[in-house]
């Protein structure tokens, strides 16, 4: 099924972007780059931001340090090779206990994504270095795109037969936008916006995304934008 994104999803995504002149950050696994290099390409034409997505998914938090770092600096060397890019952000799937800090001593990334502990980003501290953390957040399409079945027939959030309709998803990213605005007037606010090609590159939910950048961009105020930029807004913040 994940080939959907690299085949259709991901050029449908870049096509609704692209209409509402809209610039994001894309994470791509080394594998993924490896296999279907010209939608990297593409995105990097396009002018997106580009950070690495560990090499093929692996679930880190599986993994002992020497292996998760092996595989950091594999994808690193990946997107040098094939797309000319030294990579200064990073998601890993699955955060370890060991992530901070390998990517703190061992890499030299500016930002990194993989927190689900808190609404803004933070700077953090060690090995003789910062690195700002960019925290993600659960109301991603894949959280939401899946319904709650019965024991007997779990579901599973990478498939598109058995879940929740694109209205449902188009209403959880609305309220969840609603509700950071009204507090973005009093103190920053910042919704990380999480689609994936396989999922929400298909038509009905390709149409939520559309539906909802057009919905959230009516506001005054509001910003899209990738976290190579936001890191640099971010990082000129705290220092000033």
């Amino acid at each position: 099924e994940r080939q959907y994104g690299a085949r259709r999803g991901a050029w449908r995504l870049l096509e609704i972007l692209d209409k509402h002149a809209v610039r994001g950050t894309w994470l791509i696994c080394g594998a993924t780059l490896e296999k279907y290099p010209e939608v990297s390409r593409a995105v990097k034409k396009a002018g997106h931001a580009i950070a690495g997505h560990t090499y093929a998914h692996e679930m880190m938090c599986n993994l002992p340090p020497h292996t998760e770092l092996d595989l950091i600096k594999k994808t690193v060397s990946v997107f040098e090779d094939l797309l000319g890019e030294h990579i200064q952000g990073w998601r890993t799937c699955f955060a370890s206990h060991d992530t901070i800090d390998l990517i703190l001593e061992h890499s030299d990334f500016a930002w990194d994504g993989s927190m689900w502990n808190d609404d803004l980003p933070y700077i953090i501290e060690g090995h003789g270095r910062q690195v700002l953390e960019i925290p993600f957040a659960n109301y991603s399409d894949a959280a939401l795109s899946v319904e709650i079945t019965s024991p007997s027939f779990p579901p599973t959030r990478y498939s598109t037969w058995q879940s929740n309709t694109p209205d449902f998803m188009f209403r959880a990213f609305k309220s969840a936008f609603d509700a950071l605005y009204e507090r973005g007037v009093d103190e920053a606010a910042m919704m990380p916006l999480v689609v994936h090609d396989f999922i929400t590159g298909r038509p009905s939910r390709a149409k939520v995304l559309d539906d909802f950048i057009a919905y959230a961009k009516q506001f005054e105020g509001v910003v899209f934008t990738g976290h190579d930029q936001l890191a640099s807004w971010c990082r000129n913040l705290y220092t000033s």
